[in-house]
């Protein structure tokens, strides 16, 4: 009992050390680290999120681009609906250890680089989650200390107690958005508890396909009729609809698949390069299946993709005019959604392309291009691939009750719906 009060201390004062260092994101702080994965047991098109009480788990992997093994360690963070840190402390919404050793890893096999490749899976039955809300994974090395972080991601746990209705209308409240923007209403049917102050207590956030950039956080309802919670604002809650995602399949490095136009071996490893993209943005909209910006990592027929997976990297060309005052940047779940100087793309004068590159493991990938002026931080998609209505874009609402004793957001709505099922 001495040793665990002794650790809940530590924890807590390391907590508050680095709490202005950690990012309570989708974030790798070691370039040692690669391709992390985070999802519930269906595979990897999951989205990371339980149902609290429930026996549903998480999977976690990545890889370590080392030689050697190391014992990693993880903790898990409460946070509010703005992804802040709750004022909870770990017992209050752990039961059990508030720590987990990762011990299942495996060196990779004729992969050059190689790699040590690393799986968790949680909670535990020594580590159960007892409250609902925003949740982010902490992994590190020894201790939790600011240095010793190599990744966070964040996850849900739902309580499923507001029923939400979403539908996307042909003709917006602007008109000047109709066949290009996609409006979304939003209805929540809530039980009794939402009674007090739902103006106060209920936060409402809706998230496009998996970016964060452009999430719409913080939303209240305009009206309340019983236990109904109107989202009807004078020009709508509105998102671009964009285009189907672009993608490329390096499954395999023997053969090159549809948008690759050369597969290089070089003493790294490989080098892929992918067919050059032009602008969508004049052009009609096209039916293309995609999988909304996601990744499935999968090697080729006979390969374990854990461990006999090999990485490459990715070169992609986009030849449109060079934008002034603004940032093109690759966007999508091969790079965490982030818009970052690894993504950020470079003007070649000469060839009047854009060109970048990233470090990519065997599998399916999505992506598009964002446009990010200068001095902003959501990334505009329509100016590269178009704007569209018809698009099937996934949105996932996210419903929080401000809870008083204890004081935290609970998660007591989420709903994930394509836009082509919200149609009306």
């Amino acid at each position: 009992m001495k040793k665990a009060t002794l650790f809940l201390l530590l924890l807590t004062f390391y907590l508050s050390l680095s709490a202005q260092h950690i990012k309570y994101e989708d974030f790798i702080y070691d370039a040692n680290i690669q391709t992390v994965l985070l999802h519930g047991s269906k595979g990897q098109l999951e989205s990371p999120y339980l149902r609290l009480g429930s026996t549903e788990k998480l999977k976690l992997s990545f890889d370590d681009m080392s030689n050697e093994s190391y014992l990693f360690r993880f903790t898990l963070i409460h946070c509010d609906h703005n992804w802040r840190p709750s004022d909870l402390e770990q017992f209050e919404y752990i039961d059990g250890f508030t720590e987990g050793d990762i011990t299942n890893y495996a060196f990779s096999f004729n992969a050059i680089p190689g790699y040590v490749h690393y799986e968790a899976i949680f909670p535990r039955p020594d580590m159960r989650i007892t409250l609902s809300g925003n949740y982010v994974l902490i992994v590190y090395l020894n201790d939790l200390s600011e240095e010793n972080i190599i990744l966070t991601r964040r996850f849900f746990v739902i309580e499923p107690l507001a029923r939400i209705d979403v539908a996307i209308p042909y003709y917006p409240k602007n008109l000047e958005y109709t066949r290009l923007k996609q409006q979304i209403d939003l209805t929540i049917y809530a039980t009794d508890f939402f009674n007090s102050e739902p103006q106060k207590r209920i936060n409402v956030n809706i998230q496009q396909n998996g970016r964060w950039d452009n999430m719409k956080t913080g939303l209240k309802p305009t009206t309340i009729t019983g236990q109904m919670l109107n989202y009807d604002y004078p020009y709508g809650i509105v998102f671009d609809g964009g285009n189907q995602f672009r993608e490329f399949n390096m499954e395999s490095y023997w053969y090159r698949s549809m948008y690759i136009s050369q597969i290089l071996s070089i003493p790294e490893g490989y080098r892929v390069v992918l067919h050059t993209g032009y602008s969508k943005a004049k052009k009609p909209y096209e039916t293309l299946a995609d999988i909304n910006g996601k990744r499935v990592i999968k090697a080729r027929k006979g390969q374990v993709t854990a461990t006999e997976g090999e990485y490459a990297w990715v070169e992609f060309w986009l030849k449109v005019p060079e934008f002034t005052n603004a940032d093109v940047y690759i966007l999508g779940q091969l790079n965490d959604w982030q818009l970052d100087n690894k993504s950020r793309m470079q003007y070649d004068k000469h060839a009047h392309m854009y060109f970048g590159q990233l470090y990519l493991k065997q599998g399916y990938y999505n992506y598009l291009y964002a446009v990010v002026p200068d001095g902003e931080k959501e990334g505009d998609v329509t100016l590269i691939e178009g704007d569209h209505w018809e698009t099937a874009n996934n949105y996932t609402v996210y419903v929080y009750y401000r809870e008083r004793v204890p004081d935290y957001d609970r998660l007591v709505g989420y709903l994930t719906i394509n836009s082509r099922e919200a149609r009306r």
